[in-house]
């Protein structure tokens, strides 16, 4: 009898030390798995705090082009009308055959109201470009 639980003790023994062997393999594991997903998270962090700055940029680069876009159109708003007024302006002369009307006045001063004309819109045509040239340095 005596005998009989020595071996069962034996037997116990070595089962608690294949459980504790396990347990122990079980751990080395778990450890290397953390420190490889620990690894993988900094990685991954480190590409999303690049992602949201580059994010950042790209939307000040989008807002930028927005307001170029807006300063453009105004741009293109203005001349459009601009090149409005001047064919109304050249109808004028064309239909009054020579009569210069709102420029009739002009030729008493030694004024050409085509160089007039011409002056004008070369002045305006100056300005708009320079205004859209301060608005894109300033953007």
């Amino acid at each position: 009898r005596i005998m009989a639980n020595r071996q069962s003790a034996a037997r116990s023994k070595e089962r608690k030390m294949r459980y504790i062997a396990e347990l122990e393999r079980k751990v080395q594991c778990l450890q290397t798995e953390a420190t490889t997903l620990s690894a993988q998270l900094s990685l991954l962090q480190r590409d999303t705090s690049g992602l949201t700055n580059e994010n950042g940029d790209l939307k000040l680069q989008v807002q930028t082009m927005e307001q170029q876009v807006r300063l453009q159109d105004a741009l293109n708003d203005r001349l459009r009308d601009e090149v409005q007024q001047l064919k109304i302006a050249t109808g004028q002369l064309n239909a009054n055959n020579g009569n210069l009307g709102n420029f009739g006045g002009l030729s008493s001063y030694g004024v050409n109201p085509q160089s007039y004309q011409r002056s004008q819109m070369q002045q305006q045509s100056l300005l708009a470009a320079q205004q859209l040239q301060q608005l894109q340095i300033h953007s």
